[in-house]
């Protein structure tokens, strides 16, 4: 398909037409002939040409314009990083002959040491699903059925209670 738009841009450009000449005449669905002036074709190409660069940006892009993927490689670069780890890229390649290299990145450790933080992120995860759902049941809720579900969750709420015994 990139031939194709490569091969007719080129078109374009060598002939010396002018702008409302006829240079191209194509079959539209239906059967009947859609002619194309060297300004047309030149519009309707860039059109294509950026569609195409932005689709094949994505996976399911790619597969469109070049069919599905046959291979995944994961080979080094003989590179190394700061840390002193191989530096490795992912090449894949298409049906019709189309490679993507891609350099891989470690991912950064998304886990968190402190456990402190751990349960004051859990505490308001917990916080904030308790609100929305409150939130939910209140606007859907019958009335009546929205105030016991409330009292249930005040009463569910634990208190700190110090007791001081003495001898």
């Amino acid at each position: 398909m990139k031939n194709l738009l490569i091969i007719a841009l080129s078109a374009v450009m060598c002939c010396a037409a002018t702008a409302d000449e006829v240079v191209a005449t194509t079959l539209r669905a239906d059967g009947t002939t859609n002619t194309w002036t060297a300004t047309e074709l030149q519009a309707a190409l860039g059109l294509m040409n950026r569609m195409y660069k932005r689709e094949v940006e994505t996976d399911a892009g790619r597969r469109r314009w070049h069919g599905d993927r046959i291979g995944q490689y994961v080979l080094p670069t003989g590179e190394t990083n700061t840390a002193g780890r191989a530096i490795m890229v992912r090449v894949d390649l298409y049906q019709d002959g189309f490679v993507v290299t891609q350099r891989m990145v470690r991912a950064k450790s998304s886990y968190i040491k402190d456990p402190e933080a751990i349960a004051k992120a859990a505490a308001e995860a917990k916080r904030r699903a308790d609100e929305a759902r409150a939130a939910w049941e209140s606007a859907n809720l019958p009335s009546d059925l929205a105030a016991l579900r409330a009292l249930q969750r005040l009463s569910a709420e634990t208190n700190e209670v110090t007791v001081i015994v003495t001898p």
